[in-house]
């Protein structure tokens, strides 16, 4: 007897570990502000001035796409790890009640049974969830390059406006110097009020060009911040160290096929594909019967009779042509997945193409621009020096230094387009899309 209680005793053990625990996890609104506030502001400690390095580090943790990607992962991983097995067995117990016998008419058959995928489905479920743990692997690697491309053009946007705002935080307080001189000129009637006139439109303009680039700063700020997954009230606080380079870069060589093969996005659709196939082959067995293994011991409480053993074996035939259903759904979703994977292939070629259009467009405007502002630097030297020796008015110089000044803002301009654009050919290279920050 204490045999029996022990075994159930260990039976009954041994369901409650196997069976999984519910946990709540709630959440609670009105708190999770002011964590995610504390935790970016502690973040950012580590970092007085704001790299497009550490932003990316920073932006690699913080990132809620990104952390969701990972969780997509996890999630799939864990599937995998706990797809394949075999179905629970069954546990029967029967009570009988013989008539017409002896004093003990009562008899127990406990029996269990067995299912045995002679089809080998519990093998395909993980093979499929081996195929869509790998697709979501590769989804996150897309993913974390994306977003590595599109803060490396959202930081070179950045560069532009401040370089642009200096150039005119300097051309204003040179404009302001110049109305000033040219007002005492006015005053004794050296020049007419028509010129004082676009000499005050001048200045009047490059005060709702700062006001503008002021606004466009603080947008940017706000959207880096957004895309690095911190709080909000953190844009106020970073010192952002970004700046344009101060020579034109060579352009991006384009990829070859092989290298746009290689692309995280090309995989992930190649992996669930693959999963598509496994699918198509699972519904497949899935018209084939499994093997039923069932045993039962019936236990006679009369002595005239003898206990006994049952063993059992049983299979469906699959006479109505079992799952075709099923088989066609799997069908059509591995024509698909094949379609989505050869669609997404061709895009590549036509987005190659169309960036190296746009690279050599880009790169020729930028250089042109580069020389359009030299000439009017130059320009602007030469009518300095005409005034000094009294052979140019003053009015000449203001027009002059207007026009170098607009060809600076275009020159910015031209570069970030160009440097924009490198990114993008970049993210179609896999051996180079981690060395972005350095371009």
């Amino acid at each position: 007897m204490p045999d029996k209680k022990l075994l159930i005793l260990l039976g009954a053990t041994f369901l409650l570990v196997s069976c999984v625990s519910y946990e709540a996890d709630p959440i609670h609104l009105e708190k999770e502000p002011l964590a995610w506030a504390d935790a970016s502001e502690n973040a950012l400690k580590a970092f007085p001035q704001l790299t497009f390095a550490d932003a990316q580090t920073l932006g690699l943790a913080f990132n809620p796409e990104l952390n969701r990607a990972r969780l997509q992962l996890a999630k799939s991983r864990d599937v995998e790890k706990q797809s394949g097995w075999w179905e629970d067995p069954s546990v029967s117990f029967d009570l009988k009640r013989v008539l017409n016998t002896g004093s003990q008419p009562w008899a127990y058959t406990p029996g269990i049974g067995l299912t045995v995928p002679v089809t080998g489905l519990p093998g395909l479920a993980e093979e499929i969830a081996a195929h869509y743990a790998e697709a979501d692997y590769w989804t996150l690697v897309q993913a974390e390059f994306d977003f590595c491309s599109e803060l490396a053009e959202l930081w070179i946007d950045y560069a532009v406006i401040e370089k642009k705002r200096k150039l005119t935080a300097d051309y204003l307080e040179k404009v302001a110097e110049e109305k000033s001189r040219l007002e005492k000129l006015f005053a004794v009637g050296e020049i007419s009020a028509g010129e004082m006139q676009k000499e005050s439109d001048r200045y009047n303009s490059a005060i709702l060009e700062k006001r503008g680039l002021d606004s466009a700063a603080v947008e940017l700020r706000s959207r880096i911040v957004q895309k690095l997954g911190l709080a909000p009230r953190i844009a106020l606080e970073l010192n952002l160290a970004a700046e344009l380079p101060t020579e034109i870069p060579e352009h991006v060589v384009s990829p070859n096929p092989e290298e746009l093969a290689e692309l995280p996005k090309i995989r992930a659709a190649l992996a669930a594909y693959s999963a598509s196939e496994t699918s198509l082959k699972t519904e497949i067995r899935r018209q084939y019967p499994e093997l039923s293994l069932g045993t039962s011991y019936e236990i006679d409480g009369n002595d005239a009779f003898e206990d006994s053993l049952t063993l059992g074996i049983g299979f469906n035939l699959p006479l109505w042509n079992r799952n075709r259903v099923g088989i066609a759904e799997a069908k059509g979703e591995r024509a698909l997945a094949r379609l989505d994977t050869m669609t997404l292939w061709q895009e590549q070629f036509h987005t190659l193409r169309r960036l190296e259009r746009e690279q050599k467009i880009a790169e020729t405007h930028c250089r042109e621009q580069v020389a359009r502002t030299e000439i009017f630097r130059e320009r602007a030297k030469k009518i300095y020096a005409e005034i000094e020796i009294g052979e140019a008015l003053p009015t000449v110089l203001s027009e002059a230094a207007q026009q170098h000044f607009s060809a600076e803002l275009a020159n910015c301009d031209a570069l970030g387009d160009y440097l924009k654009t490198r990114i993008q050919l970049l993210a179609l290279k896999i051996n180079e899309q981690r060395t972005v920050n350095s371009e």
